[in-house]
């Protein structure tokens, strides 16, 4: 009963942070299917905020349907029935959409009919907010309801004809995950970026998935009942890495790596791949990191997963270190699928030869859909990926 109550805490610090509403029903948890049930403790799911476009130029809106721009205040500055195709963008003194300036520093834009708001022709439910940003730029952040989120993260991280136990240890992970950042960016504009979970408004939902994110709602994992940022990627390669490894945080048991025999002979199970090295130099070159004339690059420290905590690239003028999670995203990691890899200098390229897809911390979605297929359920699904969690329901 002490960490129960020990949750009940942390759950009430996290409540306050995200604007839940408490229930007056509070009652002892009931465990269904190995879940701890705390539903009867909010009515409402959480809203998260999510950024949309950061410090951009220019972006195109359309609307089907009416709307209404409001200000900072609640005041409605415009309104119509419907939005042709119009491009966002911003001065030294206004917000500008089509041919009409606001001169102010943010505005809502709210959908009076559900899921008609289109920016960059993607479409979004409800309302958007657009910010001034220095030099002319502006950022745009939608409030969505956690539970919507979650259909639209699930539906683009995982293909929804996946089975049905994968989709619902991501749709519990993915809500985690988004939790543990309300809480971390509380009092923040936004508490999440479009880079974190893979979001793309309702483009991806599915009946499918609107049914099992509904299934798993307000479940989330916890480790000794504190809600953590519950990593995932596509392909571990036979095993899974420390999250310290990879991305020098703290770890703790769930994320220290596991073996995983589920993902073997799938699509990025093994590859290789060969990148130009002047395309390298040039990516790094634009994080102002020089390397002229690379000739290899070599992964230094591999951990359980052959993941390199670091890379030493070897160039005319010496040799640089750095982050291998670092390296890999600035070069591509759509063209460097993981940092587990061998590489040898072949002319103007770079082959490289490795295993897996992603940083490789936490759960490997191709292994979560392997064990599904051989009949694990969610459960022993998300327990094998994080050893030691319990799964709560929070609402």
């Amino acid at each position: 009963m002490a960490r129960i109550r020990y949750l009940l805490i942390i759950v009430l610090l996290m409540c306050v942070s995200a604007g839940m509403t408490l229930s007056c029903q509070k009652s002892t948890p009931v465990i269904r299917d190995g879940v701890y049930d705390y539903k009867s403790l909010f009515e409402e799911a959480p809203t998260i905020h999510v950024l949309l476009i950061k410090n951009a130029l220019r972006a195109e809106i359309t609307i089907h349907g009416g709307y209404e721009i409001i200000d900072s205040v609640n005041t409605v500055l415009d309104q119509g029935t419907a939005l042709q195709k119009s491009r966002i963008s911003v001065n030294n003194r206004s917000i500008v959409i089509g041919n009409k300036s606001y001169e102010i520093n943010r505005v809502r834009i709210v959908s009076l009919r559900d899921g008609d708001i289109k920016l960059n022709d993607i479409r979004y439910r409800g309302e958007i907010k657009i910010l001034r940003q220095p030099n002319n730029t502006f950022s745009v952040v939608k409030a969505v309801d956690m539970e919507s989120y979650i259909a639209g993260v699930v539906g683009s991280e995982m293909p929804s004809s996946w089975e049905e136990d994968a989709l619902r240890a991501q749709a519990i992970i993915a809500r985690t995950y988004a939790i543990n950042r309300i809480n971390v960016r509380r009092g923040d504009i936004y508490h999440i970026e479009m880079l974190d979970l893979a979001y793309r408004g309702m483009a991806n939902e599915t009946a499918k998935i609107t049914r099992i994110v509904q299934d798993t709602k307000g479940i989330v994992i916890a480790y000794n009942w504190n809600i953590f940022p519950a990593f995932f990627h596509s392909t571990c390669g036979g095993h899974t890495e420390d999250s310290k490894h990879v991305f020098g945080i703290d770890s703790m048991p769930p994320l220290r790596g596991v073996v995983c025999n589920y993902c073997n002979n799938t699509k990025y199970s093994s590859w290789s791949v060969d990148i130009r090295k002047a395309d390298i130099e040039k990516r790094l070159r634009e994080s102002n990191i020089n390397t002229p004339d690379i000739s290899t690059v070599n992964t230094v420290d591999p951990g359980r997963s052959d993941r390199g905590s670091s890379v030493e690239i070897v160039f005319a003028n010496g040799k640089k270190e750095m982050s291998a999670n670092q390296f890999r995203l600035l070069v591509g990691p759509n063209l460097l699928y993981s940092t587990a890899f061998t590489s040898r200098s072949n002319g103007n390229n770079i082959t490289f030869s490795g295993k897996g897809f992603g940083h490789g911390v936490g759960l490997c979605q191709y292994g979560a859909q392997g064990m599904a297929k051989n009949g694990f359920p969610y459960t022993s699904i998300l327990k094998h990926y994080y050893p030691g969690i319990e799964l709560i329901r929070l609402y």
